[in-house]
C-alpha cells in the first residue's frame, strides 16, 4: 500500500476498507455465518502487503487481514476487489496464486501456515458466472477429482443485491452502493439513496472525510455521471446539515476546476468553474455577473467565489461579492 494509487477503484476500495470497523462490518455481514462464528473479528488487523501482479493491478485490488479464530489459532482473511466491468474466468486461478504467495511469504519468514479465507468483491454490471473454486476450472473423470485442489473463495456479487438488501452500518452501505452503481448509468437515479445515508454517520468529521472520498471516486470513475447531478443531489439531501458539508462539495469542485483548467491556465479554469456552478444553481447567469466573474484574475479570490457560488442563497447575494469595476 506504499505505492501511489492511481486506479480510482483501487483507491476507493483501499481508502474504504482500511478503516478496520468497515472491514469488520463487511465480513460480519457477507461471509457465511458458519465462518463468522469461528472468527474473533475484534482481533482483525490489516496487513501492509499486496500480492497482486503489477500487470493485473487494473483488474484487481487486494487487502489482507490477520484474524484470530475463536479457538486461539491465527488465520487470514483476504479480500480481492474485481473491478473489471465483467467477470474474469481466470479469477479462481488468480485467487489461488495470491494465496500461494501469502503462504510462501510466511514460509520464508519461518511462520506456521494458517488458513486463508478469500472473499472476492465484484461490482461489474454482468452477473458473475465464474466458478467459485479452483476445481471448477477442471473437467475429467471423477476418479481424478482428488488430484485437483478445490481452493474455494467466497463471492460478494453486488449485481445480485437491491439497495434494500445491502446490509451493514451506514459507512459500509454507502461504500457498497457506490461500488454497486459506479459503472452503471443508473447511478444518477440512486444518488439520493446514497447521499441520504450520510445522515446516519455518527460523527460529522467522518461524514465529511468520507464524502470527499466518495466525491473523488465518482468524479474519477463514474463515466455516465455529470458533475451537476452530484451537486444538485448533495444540495437537496445534505444542505440542511449546515455549511460544512456544502463547503466540502465546493472545495471538491474547486479542485476539479483547477484540474480541468491546467492546460488553459488556472485563472480561466476557475472562472469557468464559478460560472458553471452558478448555471447549475440558478440556470441563467446574467451578462453583468459573467462579466464580473471574468474580471477577477486572482486565483484565491476565484476559489472564494467558486465556493460561494454553491453556498449563496440567491444571485443578488453572489453579485454583492463581486468587485466593483
Amino acid at each position: 500500500m506504499a505505492q501511489e494509487l492511481t486506479n480510482p477503484h483501487d483507491r476507493f476500495f483501499k481508502e474504504t476498507f482500511s478503516h478496520i470497523e468497515v472491514a469488520r462490518d463487511l465480513l460480519a455481514n457477507y461471509l457465511p455465518p458458519e465462518v463468522v462464528a469461528v472468527l474473533d473479528l475484534n482481533t482483525l488487523e490489516a496487513q501492509p502487503d499486496s500480492f497482486i501482479d503489477a500487470d493485473l493491478q487494473e483488474q484487481f485490488a487486494d487487502l489482507l487481514y490477520k484474524v484470530t479464530l475463536k479457538n486461539g489459532q491465527p488465520a487470514y482473511v483476504y479480500i480481492l476487489l474485481e473491478h473489471k466491468s465483467y467477470p474474469d474466468p481466470q479469477t479462481p486461478f488468480q485467487v489461488l496464486r495470491y494465496e500461494m504467495r501469502i503462504w510462501e511469504n510466511d514460509w520464508r519468514n519461518g511462520a506456521k501456515l494458517r488458513p486463508i479465507i478469500p472473499l472476492v468483491l465484484y461490482h461489474g454490471r454482468e452477473q458473475w458466472r465464474v466458478a467459485t473454486d479452483f476445481g471448477g476450472l477442471f473437467s475429467g473423470d471423477e476418479a481424478l477429482r482428488p488430484y485437483w485442489p478445490q481452493a474455494r473463495y467466497e463471492l460478494l456479487d453486488l449485481s445480485d443485491y437491491s439497495n434494500a438488501e445491502i446490509a451493514g452500518a451506514a459507512h459500509l452501505r454507502i461504500s457498497l452502493l457506490v461500488m454497486r452503481y459506479i459503472l452503471d448509468p443508473a447511478l444518477r437515479e440512486h444518488l439520493a439513496d446514497i447521499f441520504a445515508l450520510f445522515h446516519e454517520l455518527s460523527e460529522s468529521w467522518t461524514a465529511l472525510e468520507y464524502l470527499r472520498t466518495v466525491l473523488y471516486y465518482m468524479g474519477q470513475a463514474a463515466r455516465h455521471l455529470q458533475p451537476e447531478d452530484m451537486v444538485k443531489v448533495v444540495q437537496g439531501m445534505l444542505a440542511d446539515e449546515g455549511s460544512e458539508i456544502m463547503q466540502t462539495v465546493a472545495d471538491h469542485w474547486i479542485e476539479q476546476g483547477i484540474e480541468q483548467g491546467i492546460e488553459q491556465g488556472i485563472e480561466h479554469g476557475l472562472q469557468e468553474a464559478v460560472l458553471d456552478n452558478l448555471a447549475i444553481r440558478f440556470e441563467v447567469v446574467p451578462p453583468e455577473i459573467e462579466a464580473g466573474v471574468r474580471s477577477v484574475k486572482d486565483a484565491e479570490q476565484l476559489r472564494y467565489l467558486h465556493r460561494q457560488a454553491i453556498l449563496v442563497k440567491d444571485m443578488d447575494t453572489f453579485a454583492a461579492l463581486l468587485p466593483e469595476n
